[in-house]
Parts: structure tokens; sequence; C-alpha cells
């Protein structure tokens, strides 16, 4: 308990970052001998007479030990270098993170990890092949992790909750702090199931800085990344460089040359990432395939969702003309071609078996 309220006094001081840290630590050793040194002696390592009046304000133990007991009230766990908890993939990063905090449970180091990244605006069928590859990932017992923004990274984490597998959300922001506020429940769902990991302290917001330090971390915890969906100059691939200089495996799912949300995965495949059109291929990569034996490509899912739903044969016909693309419904009335009332019946069956979803009104698409 002593050697841990060093370590968060030490990593909560205004002003000294992480690089500093580590020299302290070089000459000192400890952060309590930090904490005990004569001012004169760590002057030359702050930076500003600002940071100097921060450093000699701030050796009170009893206010340290108040923060402390307050983030754990709030059920975060602190974790320094020496923790047991620390996870060991971050230990050999570039700039690897001083003090992290922490909500839940940190994955399983002797299982794979792989992240889930991708577009925060991305289309339908991006939607469903995130929660898709999360789902099948968790079931083959990969820690799915991603940074629980909107869109590509919810939905990975959510197929990973329905696998009930392990899921990890790294944040931008506090760890206290939901962002977006639409993943609210998902929040919630996770660090009682899952983590939630952050490198700020609680109270922290959202900001521009402080997500390519996270993204960092998101390809830190992963042994692979997995791009669903990113245009050209995406942010994410601010995550893959840094999975690339920490050797982690690159994987991208392919997408139609016309649509500008699959760009960045159709180029990261020119240069070089693994192609993946199902989960096998993943599993490949990992040494995982003997274990699995099992198929979980796309196109056998919806097959076999038509074949073993328990669905009146005119719902299979309706259910067999949708797609993972919203269609309207004039389209699937005109396909079927049969009176519109009836067509509308299927549908609202189907939306009550959870089979499909009504994306914006009169549109519909299956839920894989």
């Amino acid at each position: 308990m002593e050697h841990d309220l060093y370590w968060y006094w030490l990593c909560n001081l205004s002003g000294v970052g992480r690089k500093t840290i580590r020299r302290l630590i070089d000459v000192f050793h400890t952060p309590e001998a930090v904490f005990l040194a004569e001012e004169r002696e760590v002057i030359p390592f702050l930076r500003g007479a600002q940071t100097v009046k921060v450093f000699a304000a701030s050796r009170k133990k009893e206010l340290i030990k108040k923060q402390y007991e307050k983030i754990q009230r709030a059920g975060v766990t602190f974790l320094h270098p020496d923790s047991e908890q620390y996870p060991a993939r971050l230990k050999n990063i570039p700039d690897p993170p001083i003090g992290l905090y922490l909500k839940g449970n940190m994955p399983d180091e002797g299982k794979k990890a792989i992240a889930v990244i991708g577009a925060r605006d991305c289309t339908r069928y991006g939607e469903e092949m995130a929660r898709f590859f999360g789902r099948e990932l968790a079931d083959c017992g990969i820690s799915v992790i991603s940074g629980l923004a909107r869109g590509i990274d919810g939905m990975a984490h959510v197929g990973a909750l329905e696998a009930n597998g392990y899921t990890l959300g790294i944040l931008g922001c506090g760890i206290d702090q939901v962002y977006p506020q639409e993943n609210y429940n998902l929040f919630l769902k996770m660090q009682q199931t899952g983590g939630i990991l952050s490198e700020s302290n609680i109270g922290i917001k959202p900001s521009a800085g402080l997500f390519p330090e996270r993204n960092r971390l998101i390809a830190g915890c992963a042994d692979g990344v997995l791009v669903i969906e990113a245009t050209d100059k995406s942010g994410t691939f601010i995550t893959v460089d840094q999975a690339l200089d920490q050797g982690k495996d690159i994987f991208a799912l392919p997408g139609r040359i016309t649509d500008k949300e699959s760009e960045g995965c159709n180029r990261l495949i020119k240069m070089g990432a693994h192609m993946v059109t199902d989960v096998e291929d993943i599993l490949e990569i990992f040494d995982l395939c003997s274990k699995t034996k099992r198929k979980c490509g796309v196109s056998e899912e919806i097959q076999d969702k038509i074949d073993h739903l328990s669905l009146a044969p005119f719902e299979k016909m309706v259910y067999s003309c949708l797609r993972i693309e919203p269609r309207y419904l004039e389209e699937i009335i005109s396909e079927v071609r049969v009176a519109p009332q009836e067509v509308c019946m299927a549908l609202n069956k189907l939306l009550v078996k959870g089979v499909i979803v009504e994306t914006t009104r009169n549109y519909y698409a299956i839920k894989l």
C-alpha cells in the first residue's frame, strides 16, 4: 500500500511527464526515495519554477492517501510498473505508461489479443463486420481490444460481449469519463465482465492530445490489429503505425474500390497487411487453427441462419432477400412480389425475433 501511494503521487505530479519520472527513478531508484529527497537534489530534474513549487507543495502524505482512497472508492485500481497486474505486453513498447487506471480486469496474459479498430462514422456493413469479428474472435478465446469509441470500436466490444468473451476498452480520457455518452451501457457492462483502462486519472476530460497516447496502448495490449473500415486519411493509421513500430501483425478487411470508407483498408492490404475475409485468416497467423477446427466465414453465417432459423416459409423468403446493407421497403416488396401488407407483417415478425433491424424508417437489414 505504501509503495502504491508513492507511485500514485509521482504519476500525478503536475508538470512532470513520463520521461522525467524515468530519469528520477533511474537516479533515486524508488518513488519513495524521490518523495523523501532534498528539494535541491530534485530541482535539476524539474522544468520551471512553477513545477518546483508544485513538487514542494505536493509532499503531504495524508493528502496523497486521501486522493488515493477516493479512486479506490470509485472502483478504480491503480497500476504501476511494480504492480502484479501491470500488463506485460506494455512493458516493452516504446514509451511505456508509468501509471494506469483500471476498472474491471486486465486480459489473460496467456491468451492472444487483437485490437479491432476503424472509423467512427462507419457504414452499416462496417458495424456488422466489427460486431461479427468481435464475437467470433472472442468465441475462439481471443481477447478483443478497442477504444470504446462510436462506430467500429463500440461494435467490436458488443460482439465480444455477445460471445461472453473478454473485451478491454482503452480510453483517451479519465477512467470515469464515458465518451461518447451513447456507449454508457456498454461502459457499465464492460467494467463488470471485461475491463476499462486509461492512462488518465478520474475527472480528466477527453482531449485531442490524449487520443494518440491512448492509441499506442491499444496497439501495445494486442498481438495484432484488425482494421475493419477506414478512409485513406483516417486517424486509425496512428494506431497502425504504432503497432508496426511495436512489431505487431496488421490485418485489414477489404472493401469495394468505390467505397471511400474502405480506401484505407485496401491501401493497407496493398502495403502488405494480412487480408481478412473470415476469422480463420487471423487464427492461422496466430497458429490457433488446429485448436478451433471451425469455419467462421460471414457467408456461412448468413446461410446457416437461413437454414436453421425457426421461420415460416414466407418469413424465410423475405429474410433471404435482405442484406447487411439496409434495403428500402419498396425494393423488398418489388423483389418478393407479394402484397405490401404481407411483406410488412413478415418484416415485423422478423424484427420481433431479433434477426433483422430497421436501421432507419422503412430500411431493413439482417443482423449477423
